[in-house]
């Protein structure tokens, strides 16, 4: 899940529909043309996304006793993760500057996390036992395709952004495999994991548009709505049939309520520093909630 970043919502509505815009020169620029290259750092800068890779593994080595292969895979997650923001700056997705500045630094750093990955990766599936490699396809192939939309620059669109925060959470099945974990919880714990991260993202877009009053802003409300209550619905009945312990359905609450709170309360730009917490505090009791529920 992407946090609310407030060079987002930095230009106003009034400034969004300015006749200056697309006339003069530097103001029909693209914002990646404008912005200013970073102070040198190479660091993923969407500081949600670490939560998004951090309370997902976190369950994953939970839920079962720690291995080599949860390391391997682990050391691998965490060597994809860091490669993100060198990537993005060598496709020039972070702005001309960047990629003139910092663009041989990047593609040194890339050329030394990919190969880690793979190495790391490939020696974890020769380790594990048989379930866990099949179980790994399922965050590979989404992998591949999140590749695909980086390559043609469709990344931070919504699709791009929700298929980002499935395959962040889809390695939890495989990790808490090659732990021990039973695959009902593996399972659990990554659907549950897949469908608070692409709410959140729901919500932080329908919020970040509608500060800007975009003309989707209506239509992504509506939806982060939607996916609250299909979210709520499948969890009910899920644990009526005795898939879900209660506890883990309870798990998407917080998640639910914060996503329905800011659907009604418009939020302030200079109040997303605060959502991201929200949302940071939120994971927190998913993960204590779903360690509890499925232990």
């Amino acid at each position: 899940m992407s946090p609310p970043d407030r060079s987002a919502v930095e230009a106003s509505p009034a400034e969004a529909d300015s006749p200056s815009r697309g006339l003069g020169n530097n103001s029909a620029k693209p914002a990646t043309a404008r912005r200013p290259a970073p102070g040198g750092s190479l660091l993923p800068r969407e500081h949600g996304a670490y939560a998004a890779v951090a309370f997902p593994l976190i369950t994953a080595l939970s839920l079962g006793a720690p291995t080599t292969v949860q390391l391997l895979w682990l050391a691998g997650c965490v060597a994809i993760f860091l490669a993100h923001e060198p990537l993005l700056i060598m496709l020039g997705e972070r702005g001309r500057r960047s990629h003139t500045a910092l663009g041989a630094r990047a593609r040194r750093t890339a050329y030394g996390l990919v190969p880690l990955a793979i190495a790391t990766g490939g020696l974890g599936w020769w380790l594990a036992a048989p379930a866990a490699r099949v179980a790994l396809i399922l965050p590979l192939a989404l992998g591949a395709l999140l590749l695909r939309l980086i390559l043609t620059h469709r990344e931070r669109s919504l699709p791009g952004e929700l298929l980002a925060c499935v395959t962040l959470s889809s390695v939890v099945i495989p990790i808490a495999l090659a732990g021990g974990a039973s695959p009902r919880a593996a399972i659990i714990a990554g659907a549950v994991w897949c469908a608070v991260s692409a709410l959140a993202t729901l919500t932080v877009r329908a919020t970040i548009a509608r500060a800007k009053q975009t003309a989707n802003h209506r239509r992504l409300t509506y939806a982060t709505i939607a996916f609250s209550a299909a979210a709520l619905l499948a969890s009910f009945f899920l644990t009526r049939a005795n898939v879900l312990p209660v506890l883990a359905a309870a798990a998407i609450l917080p998640f639910v309520l914060l996503a329905v709170a800011f659907s009604v309360v418009h939020v302030h730009p200079r109040h997303l520093r605060t959502m991201g917490w929200s949302l940071v505090s939120s994971n927190v009791i998913t993960l204590v909630a779903l360690l509890v529920g499925l232990r």
